[in-house]
């Protein structure tokens, strides 16, 4: 019973440590991606982290089932998707616009989860989502004085926000099928098999769209660091801790995200929010909470 307990507190450890990485990573994709092409960013990024968990699994991959690829497969275009709409949408919004949308990843997962594995959502669950949706609703609607705080126009704003919206429910889609496959294969190996689709195919289209290679050092210090810390050490993480925690418990720990972006933006960028998008990002993360709070009711 200690063991277990020791156990289910690492992997809510590694879970946190997890968001606060992704909080980061709002600022570092934002700055890197005013120089350089989004798709070949994620692709740089991707072929990082294939290099470091080639390098370190191949004995895993060379040994994996052919289920082990396929699961991987699926789960690394549900990546692609969101990392390509989340890059491409920060271009167009701020760090922290982008976190709070982004989080309503977490909104998705019992609504998927129902329609995927008929696991039915609770009255808390649906009471999250409407709330989730006004939030979007408040925090993607600015008035003109707040997109000029923000430094954005409107329009802009809503296409921004209209890519990660798309975003979020590609990473809804991943931490749901995260927790179905999480069990049935080897974390190291399924891990390595995702980070590598999406290097591929990435690569594929940054390539084909003849964007040239950065030149700037600070863009290839975050490559470095999205590669290595943000994608290969938490996906390894999250693939390890998602085998001793459900996918609404892991979902609930990532509810924080937002939060530690806003924090992040704030330190590294001085993003100030303002009354109106506080009181949006507000509500989403009231909403993401009470969509995972459908325990309470059993």
């Amino acid at each position: 019973m200690v063991d277990r307990k020791r156990t289910h507190a690492l992997a809510d450890g590694s879970l946190l440590l997890v968001t606060v990485v992704w909080g980061t990573t709002f600022v570092v994709v934002k700055l890197a991606v005013e120089t350089v092409d989004p798709l070949l960013f994620v692709a740089l990024r991707f072929l990082a982290a294939a290099a470091v968990l080639g390098t370190l699994y191949w004995r895993r991959l060379a040994c994996a089932p052919g289920a082990t690829w396929v699961a991987g497969g699926w789960l690394g275009l549900a990546l692609l998707a969101g990392f390509a709409l989340q890059t491409l949408g920060l271009r167009e919004t701020t760090p922290a616009r982008a976190a709070f949308i982004t989080g309503l990843s977490i909104v998705m997962v019992p609504v998927l989860a129902a329609a995927f594995f008929g696991e039915r959502p609770g009255r808390l669950a649906v009471c999250g989502v409407g709330v989730s949706f006004a939030g979007l609703v408040v925090l993607s609607a600015p008035l003109a004085a707040d997109a000029a705080a923000s430094g954005y126009p409107a329009s802009a704003s809503w296409r921004g926000d209209a890519l990660v919206l798309g975003c979020a429910l590609a990473f809804a889609l991943h931490i749901v099928g995260v927790g179905h496959f999480a069990g049935r294969h080897d974390p190291r190996a399924i891990t390595a098999v995702q980070v590598a689709v999406v290097a591929l195919l990435a690569g594929v289209w940054a390539g084909a769209s003849g964007a040239p290679l950065p030149t700037a050092w600070p863009v290839w210090g975050a490559v470095a660091y999205m590669g290595a810390v943000a994608t290969a050490l938490v996906f390894l993480l999250q693939n390890w801790a998602q085998i001793h925690t459900s996918s609404t418990h892991a979902a609930l720990i990532f509810a924080l995200e937002p939060a530690f972006a806003a924090l992040f933006s704030f330190l590294l960028r001085g993003e100030q929010l303002t009354a109106r998008s506080l009181a949006g990002g507000a509500l989403i993360l009231a909403g993401m909470v009470l969509a995972e709070l459908r325990l309470a009711e059993d």
